[in-house]
């Protein structure tokens, strides 16, 4: 008897080991995100189906409705493509595309176009195969812009308003739409208000609030944690560090990294945008805000510049500052909430900046810092009320209250 209940423990303790050493290699073979030990993700859905049976897939947008009545799509490229297949009438919104964004459609009897600001309203009379996408204008030469950091209010409405006076063509998001209750829906009504589409990174912020994970709503609001596009022969990488990998080389994330071609000669890519939230390297060691983990830094650091990567665009850090990250410009514009403009000790002016972007035919992206000039009546919100309290500004907070209480 003691025999057969020794043999049953050691079986029974061999199963669990082996599960669990099998558990852990799934795990490690997944990747999880910390926090959260969510699974890395693999991306959003692309493809859908329509009543009746047609199918629609994209290249470069998501689905965010599918139902009886049709299909909604977001663009997280500039020249998103659709397939679909089957036989009957789709009806297709798709957001997030350039105004002037040119609509080609083979047959192009079978799509018709309604603008609604950067949404497109379609009508498919769907074949066996239509193919439709959209050309971007003047894809070899244009301005980009790039911010983060400005919640989902009326800081955000300001720095789409000011990238569209600055001439840009799109606004590069470096994360940290959400802050508070309420702002990916007002994330969702400014973007879809604003004069210049949204590319935007996911923020620490925006990727969970304690446990409660918050990336499902960013991405279909925004857009997904991980994408590419190539524009006029400068591609741009969207890549994630609202939260651990582990391990680092998992993920969608991963897949895109290990896949960047060399950038310049031979190569159809000349230059490289590489942006995300949080950067690889803090330039001030006290204050140390940066990915937390070493060692993933150390490899998304050693995937870009192993590409020919020679630029890193971030967020996370509330400041406008340019540093050399072991070979690795980085490009920290952070300054989206403003609040620059308002703790400077001397007469109000422009402290905070936003960053752009020129591409011109067969050259590197050049960059360059503008004022942001975000307006006073921006930062009315309750929200920056507290900010200031704790920034110890009574000053800043009393100022506020008085020209927000005017208006």
């Amino acid at each position: 008897m003691t025999t057969s209940s020794s043999t049953r423990r050691r079986f029974l303790l061999g199963a669990v080991g082996a599960l669990a050493a099998g558990g852990a290699a799934y795990v490690y073979w997944r990747g999880v995100r910390y926090p959260l030990l969510h699974f890395a993700g693999a991306g959003p859905a692309t493809t859908a189906e329509a009543a009746g049976g047609v199918e629609v897939s994209a290249r470069g947008a998501a689905v965010l409705e599918a139902g009886p009545d049709g299909m909604r799509f977001r663009a997280f490229t500039p020249e998103p493509a659709f397939t679909t297949r089957g036989r009957g009438e789709v009806r297709i919104v798709v957001e997030n595309l350039h105004r002037d964004a040119a609509l080609e459609a083979t047959p192009a009897q079978a799509v018709t176009e309604d603008r609604f600001g950067l949404s497109r309203s379609l009508t498919l009379s769907a074949t066996t195969e239509t193919r439709f996408s959209w050309r971007f204008p003047e894809a070899d030469r244009y301005r980009f812009a790039v911010i983060g950091d400005s919640g989902g209010g009326t800081e955000l409405e300001w720095v789409l308003r000011r990238g569209g006076e600055l001439g840009a063509a799109f606004l590069l998001h470096l994360g940290d739409i959400y802050y508070e209750a309420g702002d990916f829906e007002r994330a969702a009504v400014n973007l879809n208000a604003a004069a210049i589409p949204t590319y935007g990174a996911i923020g620490n912020h925006d990727f969970h609030k304690g446990w409660r994970a918050l990336y499902p709503r960013f991405n279909s609001v925004v857009g997904p944690s991980n994408s590419r596009f190539t524009l006029g022969g400068v591609e741009f990488v969207n890549f994630d560090t609202a939260a651990d990998f582990i391990p680092a080389a998992r993920g969608q994330r991963a897949r895109i990294l290990e896949s960047l071609r060399p950038v310049g000669a031979g190569s159809a890519v000349r230059d490289r945008v590489a942006f995300t939230h949080a950067p690889l390297r803090d330039p001030d060691p006290a204050r140390d805000h940066a990915v937390s983990r070493v060692s993933e830094a150390r490899w998304l650091r050693e995937k870009l510049l192993a590409s020919g990567s020679r630029n890193l665009l971030v967020g996370h850090i509330h400041i406008k500052e340019e540093f050399d990250d072991q070979g690795l410009h980085t490009f920290i514009s952070g300054q989206g909430l403003g609040h620059a403009d308002l703790i400077g000790d001397r007469p109000y002016r422009s402290f905070a900046e936003i960053l752009l972007g020129d591409v011109e035919p067969g050259e590197p992206v050049r960059y360059q810092w503008q004022p942001l000039d975000m307006p006073l009546e921006a930062h009315c919100n309750a929200r920056n009320l507290g900010v200031f309290d704790v920034l110890q500004r009574p000053d800043v907070k009393a100022r506020l209250l008085e020209e927000c209480g005017r208006s």
